[in-house]
């Protein structure tokens, strides 16, 4: 619907360079809908005395050389499929690469020094975050953006997307058990939708040129006003699309026996890596780790 034409890509007119709809909150919302449902499960999980929904907790990050290794793989990874997304050679793919470089750089420098200000304590997990949080926010617009603007979306990314992460520590959002370990809703899905929107404002025509391409702008720099609804109509129709395929696809799964979605419980508690292969790549929960938040003061209030 996006790259492939269809209404959005070429009846409507979409700016999404790399996938900010497609990747991202498509992803956020499959997130969700598996955590809803896993949470909340219809058919034979639950049925099933042994398999609930209690032992879904949020987790400490627990491994920090696996994240640091990861964000190395993930940065340099994201600056190639960028870049490459204009299959050619030109400024365009050189500028692509780099306002992400930039973007990601000023996300984790936000996210860390937010941490900072608010623990004390300097957080190899904050960067990382934060790196990830601007490089979602560059993706739909790496094309079509400067230098400056890429700054401003590192920040604003990582602004927005820390602040969504905050929700699961809510008391609303341990009363309905919304669990989300890997962060994809804050992460890809809220910045995915800021993203794409922020791409309908900022996006210019002279940096699409550098590549060829032609298009009508966005708000702020060419006064292209209907680009704005053009992205909110993308977001719309992608969260709602990969939402209830995505839902619709695990309440199916979870139909079939011998396939129930939901561990065992006592599988759970012994460690499902421990308890499939006998071997394990973290090490064990720490003890406090029930009343786990990343803040001193336990539950955050918005």
């Amino acid at each position: 619907m996006v790259w492939g034409g269809g209404v959005l890509g070429e009846d409507l007119g979409v700016l999404d360079f790399a996938g900010g709809t497609p990747v991202h909150v498509c992803s956020g919302a499959t997130a969700s809908a598996v955590s809803i449902y896993l949470s909340y499960p219809i058919f034979r999980s639950r049925k099933s005395a042994v398999r609930t929904p209690t032992h879904i907790r949020i987790h400490r990050p627990g491994n920090s050389f696996f994240q640091l290794l990861a964000m190395i793989i993930i940065w340099g990874s994201w600056l190639a499929f960028d870049a490459g997304t204009v299959l050619a050679l030109n400024f365009q793919a050189v500028m692509a690469l780099c306002v992400t470089n930039l973007c990601a750089s000023a996300g984790a420098l936000t996210w860390s020094c937010m941490t900072y200000f608010e623990t004390g304590r300097w957080s190899l997990d904050s960067t990382f975050m934060g790196a990830i949080a601007g490089l979602v926010m560059i993706t739909p617009s790496a094309g079509f953006i400067d230098m400056p603007t890429a700054f401003f979306f590192g920040i604003f990314g990582a602004v927005v997307c820390r602040q969504a992460l905050r929700i699961k520590f809510t008391k609303f959002a341990h009363h309905w058990r919304w669990v989300d370990n890997g962060d994809t809703f804050a992460t890809h899905c809220v910045g995915g939708i800021a993203a794409t929107i922020c791409t309908g404002l900022f996006a210019q025509k002279k940096v699409a040129a550098y590549g060829g391409v032609e298009i009508d702008g966005g708000v702020f720099f060419d006064g292209n006003v209907r680009q704005l609804w053009v992205q909110i109509v993308e977001v719309l129709v992608g969260f709602t699309w990969s939402f209830a395929g995505s839902y619709a696809i695990i309440a199916l799964i979870d139909c079939i026996p011998g396939l129930e979605v939901l561990a065992v419980d006592k599988h759970i508690n012994e460690g499902l890596d421990m308890n499939e292969t006998e071997e394990f790549l973290s090490g064990m929960e720490y003890p406090d780790e029930v009343d786990y938040t990343p803040t001193p003061k336990g539950i955050i209030s918005l």
